[in-house]
């Protein structure tokens, strides 16, 4: 019996899933409401303590399945969303677990170290 091997597809460009440079960073205390519920009820705390690192880009982020995540030093900053095109809201649920001087840098959810963008800012925590 024979088969026919064909060809195999050739592969498209892949996107270019690079994140931006980060040119700015500001910190401030805030209180942390959750966006409301869609289809299910949130555990996310309310109206806790926070601090809210804005971090400005020179470009937007790109869109893919993994959201951006904000590492101060070894402290993984999840909640993010975009103020616009170049400003992106993280906000650190313990703020108490963020060191002064710790290094900041920006990578993906889920794959630390991967496609990591280092910068040269460094974690002040915010005075009231």
């Amino acid at each position: 019996m024979t088969s026919d091997q064909g060809q195999r597809e050739p592969r498209g460009r892949r996107p270019d899933l690079t994140l931006p440079r980060v040119v700015g960073v500001s910190t401030r205390l805030a209180r942390f409401e959750p966006p409301p519920p869609r289809n299910f009820d949130s555990d996310l705390p309310r109206g806790v303590a926070t601090v809210e690192i804005i971090v400005e880009t020179d470009g937007p982020m790109p869109i893919r399945a993994l959201a951006p995540v904000l590492y101060v030093g070894a402290v993984a900053v999840t909640e993010v969303s975009a103020e616009d095109d170049t400003h992106y809201r993280f906000v650190a649920l313990s703020p108490a677990d963020l060191q002064d001087g710790a290094r900041i840098t920006m990578g993906w959810s889920g794959a630390p170290g991967e496609e990591s963008n280092d910068t040269t800012f460094r974690f002040e925590a915010p005075t009231a």
